[in-house]
């Protein structure tokens, strides 16, 4: 075992006993997982020496990796074992995937943005996970093909359970969901299937990103999905460059830095520089969808900044560009 591979086994075994067992977890299960999964795999390269702190991580695209004991406490809250098929919504960095893939017989996993499920599609490859199908598509809605489900992990907020999911439920089942007001606290609930009745529990406060129904629901979530939405196997790949001015409150508050991890997380190519009129200048290049989800980042940027004015050109690609730097 590599020592930087020791220290991360390390801090994680760290991590269950003073972040979860001293909180009272005593899901074995659970724990045996918690243990088992290696956190900084699922979190940017720069934020690997913070994946077991106590804390949810950005991993682009305003989400987040939820916090140890939040991804412990939902699992345990599910009551679920080998014999079950979970499906999870929102499977963001993958982090929960494997937590659930660990304790359950199958995992079902939906993810709406693209760039979040590839790439938790290749970490969950490269550790070898058989039982998990990961593909995009609006998990607000469910997987109606593979219903019914032993349980339903929600990891986005909404102010009602979705009827679908409520529908996707197997009798005896449970949803776990954070319910309430996305810019507001919300109670991470429990709701059991008794028959045709649904039993809730409040249990614990939380604030999690709030659950994003797409307006038209493209139906991909056959088990082949995701490997025809990869951009690599496209028979012709498509690029797209721009170059793109921001301006407001955007220097010094970290804009660049972050720029720089957003862009390489979604695996552009490009730069990021400050002006000397304040403004920051991008020049983006990419999948056409990645480069529009990097836009959609960069009207708001680092929660710092404050961006009044975001102006987009057509650029020329620049094939000496390798990966996304700081200029």
């Amino acid at each position: 075992m590599s020592g930087d591979a020791s220290d991360f086994g390390v801090r994680r075994l760290r991590m269950v006993e003073e972040q979860l067992v001293r909180r009272g977890l005593r899901d074995e299960e659970v724990l045996a997982a918690m243990r088992s999964v290696p956190r900084h795999l699922f979190v940017p390269d720069d934020l690997a020496g913070d994946a077991y702190l106590d804390t949810p991580l950005p991993i682009g695209l305003g989400q987040t990796i939820s916090q140890p004991y939040m991804v412990a406490l939902m699992t345990s809250l599910l009551g679920i074992d080998v014999r079950s098929r979970v499906l999870e919504v929102g499977s963001g960095s993958g982090y929960q995937t494997a937590v659930l893939a660990e304790v359950a017989g199958e995992v079902c996993a939906l993810e709406r943005l693209a760039p979040l499920a590839e790439r938790a599609r290749a970490v969950l490859g490269r550790l070898a996970y058989e039982n998990v199908r990961l593909a995009i598509g609006d998990g607000a809605r469910g997987w109606h093909e593979l219903a019914p489900f032993g349980g339903i992990l929600v990891a986005a907020a909404a102010d009602e359970a979705p009827p679908e999911l409520l529908g996707q439920l197997a009798d005896g089942g449970r949803l776990v969901i954070p319910l309430g007001r996305s810019r507001g606290d919300q109670v991470l609930t429990v709701i059991e299937r008794d028959g045709a009745e649904f039993l809730k529990r409040r249990d614990t406060l939380c604030r999690f990103v709030p659950l994003v129904r797409d307006p038209v629901s493209g139906e991909r979530h056959g088990a082949d999905a995701l490997a025809r939405e990869r951009p690599g196997d496209r028979e012709e790949a498509r690029v797209k460059a721009v170059d793109v001015r921001v301006s407001g409150t955007v220097q010094g508050v970290y804009y660049r830095a972050s720029a720089r991890r957003e862009g390489a997380l979604l695996g552009l190519r490009g730069w990021v520089r400050n002006v000397s009129d304040g403004s920051v200048a991008l020049h983006l290049e990419g999948d056409p969808a990645v480069v529009e989800a990097m836009l959609e980042w960069c009207r708001s940027g680092p929660p710092a900044a404050r961006v009044s004015r975001l102006e987009v050109s057509d650029a020329p690609s620049d094939e000496s560009l390798e990966g996304f730097e700081v200029r």
